[in-house]
């Protein structure tokens, strides 16, 4: 069902910015870009779904959230993408270094005797 909606989703984005370009329709020039990428984008996450669902039993979901918003923030806006990278790369570094540190701080259980 998601696969679908994805597919639908990436076809009337791929269809509109084919549109606006043959079309020659009065719009801001960004809009056609905008379409464009974002439906190619969502056009590869639609084929690619079934390995994403077992990527996404392997590793934290919120990873896999992530992961695909920045791409689709970077597909939208290509200037932002050293910044994305950047947050992203920060946040996952500073996750898992809060992760070792709980690790470190809660001791052992004791054992009853």
């Amino acid at each position: 069902m998601i696969r679908l909606l994805l597919g639908l989703i990436a076809t009337a984005l791929l269809i509109c910015g084919a549109s606006f370009y043959v079309l020659q329709v009065e719009v801001n020039e960004l809009l056609h870009g905008l379409c464009i990428r974002v439906g190619a984008l969502l056009t590869v996450i639609c084929l690619a779904f079934p390995q994403l669902m077992v990527l996404k039993n392997k590793l934290p979901a919120a990873l896999v959230i992530g992961v695909m918003s920045c791409l689709i923030i970077i597909a939208a806006r290509p200037n932002l993408g050293r910044v994305v990278i950047t947050l992203a790369t920060f946040s996952i570094t500073l996750g898992g270094i809060l992760k070792w540190l709980s690790k470190i701080n809660n001791p052992p259980p004791s054992r009853p005797s």
